[in-house]
């Protein structure tokens, strides 16, 4: 028999000499069938197994002989190569804010240690939201707000498992832009003072705390054009779609939008030409969609 049977071991860590005890005359020599894992081995004259496993290797049943000049005597010596555990499992963004509906960036894990074989989250994440259980990325589109709450992300492998605390919250893409300019006023408030709630700044792309960063529209004829008028706005930007209305009034409901127009871009201003600028009057708004 042997000293640890059965006898589990750690990838890449050396082994405590595992020897044998028989009873009857002395052993000559020990064989074993099949062979050890890799990077152990049978000392044929004592019978000890030593070594450093150097590759994982799942349970199994191993026969060790020891024969003498009288004959021979058999165990079963049963051998697991477990992986190292994985230790200090972190994430590439965390805490980790995210905005509704925008798909995130993916959040990435690193760990020390074994490889890591499979993650696991509790509680499930917030809606939208998905763990890659073999490669432990965060990825997906939220779908709901979520306050700050922490999840639990475990990384396994045959060795053990190691644990890392998530922070995730969902925010409303307004209290992101707000967020970044401390602003403590509501969304209809005005805190720059310019006469633009800041909502409309949000929605603008301004400066909620810069009064002169406005957005400005302007009408001008177009030379030699009769018909034609040239409307020029700023800033644009980034992630917005804008689009000219006009109206020969300026009742709710009247406005469409202009149809055959050109347009053209000069750093953050863009100048759209109406081809069709004709009439007594003619009244123009300019649409920000943020999607």
């Amino acid at each position: 028999s042997y000293a640890s049977n059965p006898a589990t071991y750690t990838k890449d860590t050396t082994i405590p000499d595992n020897t044998p005890t028989s009873s009857g005359g002395g052993v000559v020599s020990y064989a074993v069938s099949p062979a050890l894992p890799t990077g152990l081995t049978l000392n044929t004259s004592t019978g000890a197994i030593s070594g450093t496993p150097t590759a994982l290797a799942a349970t199994a049943n191993y026969t060790i002989t020891a024969t003498n000049t009288e004959g021979f005597t058999t165990t079963s010596l049963n051998i697991t190569v477990n992986d190292i555990a994985p230790s200090a499992l972190t994430y590439s963004s965390n805490p980790a804010t995210y905005i509704k509906d925008r798909g995130i960036t993916t959040n990435t894990p690193t760990s020390s240690g074994g490889a890591v074989v499979s993650y696991a989250v509790s509680p499930a994440l917030p809606a939208g939201f998905t763990l890659n259980a073999s490669t432990g990325v965060i990825s997906g589109t939220p779908t709901a707000l979520s306050a700050a709450s922490n999840y639990t992300i475990t990384a396994t492998n045959t060795g053990g498992s190691t644990t890392a605390a998530m922070n995730i919250s969902v925010v409303s893409a307004y209290t992101a832009w707000a967020e970044q300019y401390n602003l403590a006023q509501s969304s209809q408030e005005d805190s720059d003072g310019d006469g633009n709630a800041n909502y409309f700044e949000f929605i603008a792309g301004l400066d909620p705390k810069n009064a002169s960063s406005v957005f400005t529209l302007r009408i001008a004829p177009v030379s030699g054009q009769l018909n034609q008028m040239v409307i020029i706005f700023k800033p644009i930007v980034s992630g917005r779609i804008y689009t000219l209305k006009s109206s020969d009034s300026l009742a709710p409901g009247s406005w469409t939008t202009v149809s055959g127009s050109t347009s053209s871009d000069l750093g953050n201003e863009r100048s759209v030409i109406d081809n069709a600028a004709a009439g007594t009057k003619k009244y123009y708004r300019v649409e920000i969609n943020y999607p």
